[in-house]
């Protein structure tokens, strides 16, 4: 079944009209600070004890719900189990963010910074980067996030494993830029969280793309670190383009390379795919 509910999350989230706008977080974010306020002084809420006390809210009132829908009928847990994907997991967004990329391409410079720039993910972007190249490497963060991770921990923990990863990853995004210890422990739980789905993506593209340069690209790269998480990927996933934007290949297409990118994202997502559901079917999963 674990398949079933992938596979109906991904049809359904494709030929919905528009689910983000059912995707929000606020009401975590709100609790948050609300504790905050009232024991931010403590000494254990600015501490990995305040991140436990705070996640274990909301996962065991997800667990309880989940508990309680056990007794019924079982179409109203699948019903439920999905709406949870979807609510977690939004690959339409990367390929609409994608196709934005691409028709924006073929506009003025001037245009082209300001119609991507919500596109833009500054923490995985390099001083010395191109426009393509920030908007790939910002693009391979958000697949990880809202596609890969999502099914990984969906494999791994099931439904509330996908749910307190979106959580983690949702809280790191409002508290980046605190210097706390709370926010501290988030980024470390994140990182943990992400360590294993990263390199599961990693290898994807380096099968999907070019192999012997996604390993040339991998021996110099930090394999282990947890703070190099989206550094690996985003030069595994450039590696393996074999990004190139002064070659002759493009022919002077602007989006070319943003075209090849697309390409290799989806060859990636289909490769992974293909490899869940023979370990789902092989019974390791």
């Amino acid at each position: 079944m674990t398949l079933i509910y992938i596979f109906i999350t991904l049809v359904i989230d494709f030929i919905a009209v528009d689910l983000e706008r059912f995707r929000k977080f606020n009401w975590f974010i709100t609790l948050y600070e609300s504790l905050n306020s009232n024991y931010g002084n403590n000494k254990y809420w600015d501490s990995g004890l305040g991140l436990i006390v705070l996640l274990a809210i909301p996962v065991a009132a997800l667990s309880l719900f989940l508990f309680i829908l056990s007794f019924l009928h079982i179409a109203i847990e699948i019903f439920f189990v999905i709406s949870v994907l979807l609510y977690c997991m939004a690959p339409r967004k990367i390929f609409d963010q994608i196709n934005d990329s691409i028709i924006a391409a073929g506009h003025e410079e001037s245009d082209l910074v300001m119609e991507t720039a919500h596109l833009i993910d500054r923490e995985v972007s390099g001083a010395s980067d191109n426009n393509d190249v920030v908007i790939m490497k910002s693009i391979f963060k958000e697949t990880h996030t809202q596609i890969l991770a999502t099914v990984f921990w969906y494999l791994v923990l099931g439904i509330t494993g996908v749910f307190l990863y979106r959580l983690v990853e949702k809280l790191h995004s409002e508290l980046k830029d605190n210097s706390s210890e709370f926010s501290e422990s988030v980024s470390i739980l994140l990182n943990i969280f992400e360590w294993p789905s990263i390199r599961v993506f990693a290898i994807g593209l380096a099968l999907a793309g070019n192999l012997v340069t996604a390993i040339s690209a991998l021996k110099k790269s930090q394999i282990f670190s947890l703070d190099a998480n989206y550094s690996l990927l985003t030069t595994i996933g450039i590696a393996a383009l074999q990004y190139s934007p002064d070659s002759d290949i493009s022919n002077g297409e602007k989006s070319y390379w943003l075209n090849q990118f697309k390409f290799l994202i989806t060859r990636t997502l289909i490769i992974l795919l293909i490899f869940v559901a023979i370990m789902i079917l092989s019974g390791v999963g």
